[in-house]
């Protein structure tokens, strides 16, 4: 097997910036741009590196392997691009870890859109990645070393996210170890397996915050008669804000998706679910009027279908902006931000002088970790189910990527790094019962 060596994700010494740099700079502030499009994944402060002499170390705990297996991808581009391979350990840029970081054993990850675009190089211009590199964002795992400030002990099985920064100087989560964050993970509810809980994080997230903070629905928790629309309500974001509308906010919760879903999206607790293969799906909406339409989709054919459809302080958060898997086909550089930005805040004036809804893209600072302290409870409580559509091995990781550029995913994709204990003996006991049932079936 091939091995990789990653060079250290240190950022290079700068003298003052340049006389274009400082003109660029003043450019994004004034159009509010120095935040836009963390959307993509919350971010967090890079860790500062003081000197050139500041080496990056390996990472250390008992019984670390020399290498482990992971994904790398080497340049941009096609899925075939994506290797399985042994690489480096995580290297810490200041010699050790932050008081707050811990390190992951990595049962599972799953893979996003996100991870798509960011192999392909669409996202390259706005957020570089540092070539060769370790995709991946959800993960779950079992801590074996951690910070001083730590609230979580090791052993301690956990799932969460690496956000974008994070993974750009350290790696992502396509890897049998990574260092995350305290604030980023929770305890692994005791009722998923890895590869359930690893399938959770980013979109689980996403829908909640949409959901609760930007649609409010917090703030409308005792209110009756709610109602939610959710556009897209077959796919990894689409099937966790069904039933978080449902189960949870306890809104009256209609879902599109296509004709062969629609009973699977109903299963999720959706009152009604739309064709948007119907030539009518576009006027669906009738006379129903929404407190939340949460569009996973993207598209301006959805908006201008839907604003009407909104209460008067109704609210159309979209995950996607005004066009179709944004930057699925092109790539997004500065330019199309600058585009893209200036149509959001012509729509926010419109909302204030009241020429236009509630419209928002939600961002990566409106995803907040924090909440999953309260996925994790719902999870437990069996309020939220997770749906896997399919599972893969790190070795199937081109596989993985190819499914998920279809849009035809049914719920969420789990990448399978490594089978921890528990979750062995749950599979042979699963093996077991079947060999039991079907035993009792043949005469």
């Amino acid at each position: 097997m091939a091995e990789m060596s990653f060079a250290p994700r240190m950022r290079a010494a700068r003298g003052p910036p340049t006389k274009q740099e400082m003109n660029e700079q003043g450019l994004l502030g004034a159009l509010g741009l120095t935040d836009t499009f963390k959307f993509m994944q919350g971010c967090v402060a890079s860790r500062p590196i003081t000197s050139e002499s500041d080496a990056p170390l390996v990472v250390d705990f008992p019984e670390r392997p020399a290498k482990m297996l992971a994904v790398a991808l080497p340049d941009y581009g096609s899925p075939a691009l994506l290797k399985t391979q042994l690489c480096d350990l995580p290297r810490l840029p200041m010699g050790k870890l932050k008081p707050s970081e811990v390190v992951v054993e990595v049962y599972a990850s799953s893979v996003n859109p996100t991870d798509c675009k960011q192999r392909k190089g669409t996202l390259s211009t706005i957020c570089p990645l540092a070539l060769p590199c370790i995709l991946g964002i959800d993960f779950s795992g079992r801590i074996v070393r951690n910070g001083e400030d730590s609230p979580f002990n090791v052993g301690d099985e956990v799932f969460g996210r690496q956000t974008l920064d994070r993974m750009r100087e350290l790696n992502g989560t396509y890897a049998e170890y990574c260092i995350v964050d305290c604030c980023d993970i929770a305890l692994k509810p005791s009722n998923l397996s890895h590869d359930q809980a690893a399938a959770v994080p980013h979109a689980c997230l996403a829908a909640y915050s949409a959901l609760a903070h930007v649609g409010n629905l917090l703030e409308k928790r005792k209110q009756s008669d709610k109602a939610v629309l959710v556009l897209g309500g077959s796919g990894g974001v689409g099937s966790f804000a069904v039933q978080l509308a449902k189960r949870h906010f306890h809104c009256y919760t209609i879902a599109s998706c296509s004709k062969r879903n629609m009973d699977f999206v109903k299963s999720l607790g959706a009152d009604e679910a739309w064709d948007y293969t119907d030539a009518f799906f576009l006027k669906s909406a009738g006379l129903t009027k929404f407190d939340v339409i949460l569009d996973t989709v993207g598209g301006d054919d959805y908006w201008s279908a839907f604003r009407g459809a909104l209460s008067h302080n109704g609210v159309y958060v979209t995950l996607v902006g005004n066009a179709r898997h944004l930057a699925d086909e092109k790539s997004v550089d500065w330019g199309s931000m600058l585009e893209i930005r200036a149509d959001y805040l012509f729509r926010q004036i419109s909302n204030k002088l009241g020429a236009a809804e509630n419209y928002h893209i939600l961002t990566g600072s409106q995803i907040r970790s924090s909440d999953l302290k309260i996925i994790s409870s719902l999870l437990e409580e069996e309020t939220l189910r997770v749906i896997v559509d399919k599972t893969f091995s790190i070795y199937d990781i081109v596989k993985a990527h190819e499914y998920s550029e279809t849009h035809h995913a049914v719920g969420k994709i789990v990448l399978q790094i490594k089978q921890s204990a528990s979750d062995k003996a749950g599979g042979e006991q699963a093996k077991d019962m079947v060999g039991r049932v079907c035993a009792s079936r043949c005469p």
